[in-house]
């Protein structure tokens, strides 16, 4: 059987909060990276003028490229740890928003399988997964119909 081909709209399944997400992420995640660039570039001026204004044998200026180059590997590490906080925040709401409707629908599928119809759960408004619980309201609505009739 042959496979179909993948369109790129297949991996959007909800276009506004995806884009939304990587939006923040990316900007974020630029942010960052051009934040930590700047500082190294900043000290590797620092380092260019120190060299250029004095003796190659000076201890001091020796020294001063030492300290320069160690707040390069500072400011790297830095950025590194801010990108991966950054990182970290970003999979927590996404999980959140997911993880958390998964909860409720489960708790809600499991009254319905009691046959408690009149149980009723909501999902918060900017939540995935809001259509899968709409149409389990409208399937207890149905459940219920037929139970009474």
């Amino acid at each position: 059987m042959a496979e179909a081909k993948r369109k790129i709209s297949n991996f959007m399944l909800s276009p506004k909060f995806q884009l939304k997400l990587t939006y923040y992420y990316i900007g974020v995640g630029i942010s960052i990276i051009v934040g930590t660039v700047a500082g190294v570039y900043f000290k590797m001026m620092q380092i260019q003028d120190v060299m250029n204004n004095s003796i190659p044998t000076d201890f001091t200026a020796q020294s001063r490229i030492t300290e320069f180059t160690f707040h390069i590997a500072q400011i790297s590490m830095v950025g590194f740890v801010a990108f991966a906080v950054a990182s970290f925040v970003f999979a927590l709401m996404v999980s959140h928003r997911i993880a958390g409707p998964i909860v409720a629908i489960t708790a809600y599928i499991e009254e319905l399988k009691k046959g408690n119809y009149d149980y009723g759960r909501k999902l918060r408004p900017n939540d995935e997964l809001t259509l899968i619980m709409d149409g389990l309201h409208e399937l207890k609505a149905k459940l219920k119909e037929k139970e009474a009739g």
